[in-house]
């Protein structure tokens, strides 16, 4: 596999200057084309292997919109985020007040969080070489749910996260990180929790 070095954008004005590798992608492998691929290794025919996989998303709805995680030994864990439809941002509540608008709640996204294992297979398995120079790359700005995200993949790979990981990784100014992190926390549903206190405070895994 091929990579190239990005420049991320000075967005707390320090003055350093940060670089992470990124990946080179080919091309997008059609559907036609993997199946085929598929056919091939299993001796399945294609008309089997589409069958299993429609089975098989089926069979991840019947438990998603139950609200159970699923996960699939080898490949990973699934579970459903829930969002507000435009129009229907969440306001404030003030205590005691329960007037919230459950007509815009919806099915956000699905959360794919990869088996380590795969991830330990492809690490031995890929050789990665440098191609290029390094590329000034402009800040896209990100969406919560991203960074969300963000922060779960690192915990997979991490046992905690600091504030000063987040920021770092999200490229956040350490303002917007503290509110950011503190929203996850008193979220149930976000998959993350602080542990210990002060100084000593980090973010884990629910």
């Amino acid at each position: 596999m091929e990579y190239t070095f990005q420049e991320m954008p000075d967005v707390h004005g320090n003055g350093e200057r940060k670089v992470f590798p990124k990946a080179t992608h080919c091309s997008q492998i059609s559907n036609d084309f993997f199946v085929a691929g598929l056919s091939h290794r299993t001796s399945y025919g294609k008309g089997t292997i589409e069958g299993v996989v429609q089975e098989l998303t089926e069979e991840l709805d019947s438990y998603l919109t139950l609200g159970h995680s699923v996960k699939v030994d080898g490949l990973g864990t699934f579970n459903i985020s829930l969002g507000m439809k435009e129009g229907h941002e969440t306001e404030e509540v003030k205590e005691g007040d329960e007037r919230y608008d459950t007509y815009g709640v919806y099915i956000k996204t699905i959360n794919f969080i990869p088996d380590q294992r795969w991830l330990h297979r492809l690490r031995r398995s890929t050789e990665l070489h440098k191609v290029g120079e390094v590329k000034k790359l402009y800040q896209r700005e990100t969406t919560l749910e991203e960074r969300r995200l963000w922060v779960l993949n690192y915990l997979e790979e991490h046992p905690y996260m600091r504030v000063r990981d987040y920021i770092y990784g999200t490229q956040t100014p350490r303002s917007t990180a503290l509110r950011e992190l503190h929203k996850f926390v008193d979220d149930p549903d976000s998959g993350i929790k602080v542990s210990g206190r002060g100084s000593h405070k980090v973010f884990v895994k629910e």
